[in-house]
């Protein structure tokens, strides 16, 4: 067998195996009823389901963000903790929106989401798998220096009893998300994996659908609150693969509670 080849499949084996591990779940004082959608090396999902109901009519205020403390990873600037926040909340006001009806009202529900780990990509791998992806056809990465994301999101009822609680982890895959040459690259790219899953356990609960004037309505107050991503941007990424700093709207309105 060639040299080449010989590397080729070397590769191969690395891109089939490659996923950004995550750490060991933490043993932590609130596990009970907690129950397990995915155990994976690589991608943790945990539902329990609370004891209140969805509000009536699924009335909603817009998410809430935070960064808990240590949750940005070494290399993260609060700036950029705070790009990959806003991103996590704009994806869950945008999935969710079909579901329920946000409202500014403070006895409405609560959705909340605590990023517990912003786990830094390879800004420098990244950008070397940009250069390559863009002589080689079809998408390329090298399966090295992968991120990871950790959310807590818990949706509550007015009183704040808790309505459903999801615990969620993952970490980047080589051939399902795209190289960004920022140390947030992918952590930003996973955001919308979450807020999937969060709507995927929200399903079991059984919500009604919303009229197509409240979905409307809904859109363009996530598009508000949170800004909406570059689709110019996106469209360039295509072929040049923009950070998600380039991407994003400044965060100058805090989505934190």
């Amino acid at each position: 067998m060639s040299t080449f080849r010989r590397i080729l499949l070397s590769i191969a084996c690395l891109w089939l195996a490659a996923c950004a591990s995550l750490p060991p779940g933490a043993a932590r004082d609130d596990e009970a009823g907690f129950r397990n959608v995915r155990e994976q090396a690589h991608y943790r999902v945990r539902v329990r389901e609370g004891t209140a109901p969805l509000p009536e009519g699924s009335r909603f205020r817009l998410p809430v963000v935070r960064v808990v403390d240590d949750g940005a990873g070494p290399g993260i600037s609060e700036a950029q903790a705070g790009v990959v926040a806003t991103h996590a909340a704009r994806s869950v006001c945008l999935v969710l929106s079909p579901w329920v009806r946000w409202v500014d009202d403070d006895h409405a529900g609560r959705i909340a989401l605590d990023l517990r780990r912003i786990g830094q990509s390879s800004s420098g791998l990244a950008a070397t798998s940009a250069v390559i992806d863009a002589v080689v056809p079809g998408p390329f990465r090298l399966p090295a220096g992968l991120g990871a994301l950790e959310v807590d999101s818990r949706i509550e009822a007015a009183d704040g009893t808790p309505v459903l609680e999801l615990r969620w982890a993952r970490g980047a895959n080589p051939l399902l998300h795209r190289a960004r040459a920022s140390s947030i690259g992918d952590a930003w790219e996973l955001a919308p994996s979450h807020a999937r899953d969060l709507k995927a356990a929200l399903a079991a609960l059984r919500p009604v659908a919303q009229a197509d004037e409240v979905r409307k309505a809904n859109l363009a107050a996530c598009n508000a609150r949170f800004g909406e991503v570059s689709v110019a941007g996106r469209a360039a990424s295509l072929f040049v693969p923009l950070s998600p700093e380039a991407l994003d709207p400044s965060d100058d309105e805090d989505p934190s509670p």
